[in-house]
């Protein structure tokens, strides 16, 4: 073949050849990863939701950012906590729609919702627990056993009722090692209709200790549980 039709007969081919071939197909697109999305699941399904300071649980530097990229911006709200009394003042709620997850948090600056003070849990409901296994409905006895010994607890019936006082030295003085400490508040139980407390139950503006014998007969229940950092 002369020359002059040698380079055009061979494009030609060439053509032709790459018209037989199939393209090869692109590669599938990855996955767009919601990384806020995986963390909302994560506390979704989780059956039990630890109550722990450090990186992976609370911490006194925590601010609302921190908290937003924690639990996700759909799971944070900025609004009024209650203090008693009537009294509120500013801080966050984390699942506030969710009791089984809600969460109220406090700041040592409520203004600049700065500092995270406190973490309280105070529905019946909650999946929220103590590593050593403290929950809400945890009865007072069942309570004096994870802390070794017995505890000092203020009597019901008034504003400050029910609140443990002093730990004497338990184990759950450091549930939370030495950057917080737990505070519960118990409530009387339920009684069948007809049941009466015992008269000497633990009543008032004084402390009890946790074997008092109408405690003993008539197990009070935790109805809060609070992570407070120590200042």
């Amino acid at each position: 073949m002369h020359r002059s039709l040698l380079l055009p007969a061979l494009l030609l081919l060439c053509a032709c050849q790459s018209q037989d071939v199939p393209p090869t197909p692109a590669p599938p697109a990855a996955p767009v990863v919601d990384a806020n999305a995986q963390r909302q699941a994560m506390w979704a399904e989780a059956a039990v939701l630890v109550l722990s300071t450090g990186e992976q649980g609370f911490h006194p530097d925590m601010d609302l950012a921190a908290l937003v990229a924690r639990f996700g911006a759909a799971n944070v709200r900025a609004e009024n906590v209650p203090l008693g009394e009537g009294d509120s003042e500013a801080g966050a709620v984390i699942f506030p729609d969710d009791p089984s997850r809600r969460a109220y948090l406090y700041f040592a600056e409520p203004e600049r919702l700065k500092r995270l003070s406190a973490v309280y849990i105070r529905d019946p409901e909650s999946r929220w627990q103590t590593a050593q296994g403290v929950r809400m409905g945890t009865d007072s006895n069942e309570v004096e056993r994870i802390n070794g010994g017995i505890f000092r607890l203020l009597g019901f019936d008034w504003d400050y009722g029910g609140y443990v006082s002093d730990w004497a030295q338990g184990q759950l003085a450091g549930a939370f090692g030495s950057s917080a400490r737990l505070a519960l508040r118990f409530d009387p139980p339920v009684l069948p209709e007809g049941v009466e407390r015992p008269k000497d139950y633990p009543s008032g503006d004084a402390e009890f200790p946790s074997d008092h014998p109408g405690l003993r007969a008539q197990p009070a229940r935790v109805i809060e549980i609070g992570m407070a950092f120590v200042p």
